[in-house]
C-alpha cells in the first residue's frame, strides 16, 4: 500500500511541483534503517521501513528549495538525518519524567502527550524552526501514531494514526489538487509556487 500511495505523490509532484520532485532522494541501505532501529532499541512500524525503502528524504538542506512535502511545514529526513537528530534530542534534551523509565521501559501509552522528550518517538520529519515529526513507538492502541515535538513545548498527538494515513492524505489531497477540486473549508491543501515547490495552505472555503 505504501509503495501505491508514494508512486500517487510522486506522479503529481512530477507534474505539477518539479522543484519539489527533483528534491526526493534515492532509497538509502537498509542497514541504516536497521542501525537506526537498533539505537532507538524498538521495533518501527512497517509503513515506516517501507517508506524509507522508496525513498531516503528530501535533499533540500533546510534552505526550502524542496518546498513543504508534508503539511505544516515538514519535510521528510533521509535515515542518516533522523538518526542524527534522535541522537540530538537524547543527548541534549531531558526525557519525560512520566513516561521514560529504566531500560528503555515507558510507563504512558502511545499518543499520550508530553515532554519535553521520549526515547520512544523516532523522528522522520523536520520543519525549518527545529520542531520534528514523529513516530510513537511506545505500547498502546495508538502505536505508530505520528506526534508533533516542537522546542520547549514537548510533543503532542496529530490526527494522522500512522505513516500510512499520512502518505493517503497526502496524495488524495495532491491529486485534487490536480483536478482542479476544492477541499473542505479550514483543511490544509496543496498549492505551488512559480517556482515549482509544494506548499499547504489553509483552505478558505
Amino acid at each position: 500500500m505504501i509503495r501505491t500511495l508514494w508512486r500517487r505523490i510522486v506522479d503529481v509532484l512530477r507534474e505539477h511541483a518539479p522543484a519539489t520532485a527533483r528534491t526526493i532522494r534515492h532509497p538509502g541501505p537498509v542497514e541504516d534503517v536497521r542501525a537506526l532501529e537498533s539505537v532507538v532499541g524498538l521495533p518501527f512500524p512497517a509503513d515506516l521501513v517501507e517508506w524509507w525503502a522508496l525513498m531516503d528524504g528530501i535533499d533540500d538542506g533546510y534552505d526550502q528549495r524542496a518546498g513543504d512535502l508534508v503539511p505544516n511545514g515538514f519535510v521528510p529526513l533521509s535515515v542518516t538525518r533522523a538518526r542524527e537528530e534522535y541522537e540530538r534530542l537524547t543527548e541534549s534534551t531531558a526525557t519525560d519524567p512520566t513516561c521514560c523509565g529504566p531500560d528503555r521501559t515507558h510507563r504512558n501509552r502511545a499518543g499520550d502527550d508530553g515532554g519535553p522528550f521520549c526515547s520512544a518517538m523516532v523522528p522522520f520529519c523536520r520543519d525549518l524552526t527545529g520542531a520534528v515529526l514523529c513516530v510513537d513507538l511506545r505500547d498502546g492502541d495508538d502505536h505508530g501514531m505520528l506526534v508533533t515535538m516542537a522546542p520547549g513545548d514537548g510533543f503532542g498527538a496529530t490526527h494522522w494514526g500512522s505513516v500510512t494515513e499520512m502518505l493517503a492524505e497526502i496524495a488524495e489531497r495532491l491529486e485534487a489538487y490536480a483536478r482542479g477540486a476544492e477541499l473542505p473549508y479550514g483543511e490544509k491543501h496543496p498549492t505551488v509556487d512559480p517556482e515549482g515547490k509544494i506548499h499547504w495552505t489553509e483552505s478558505a472555503g
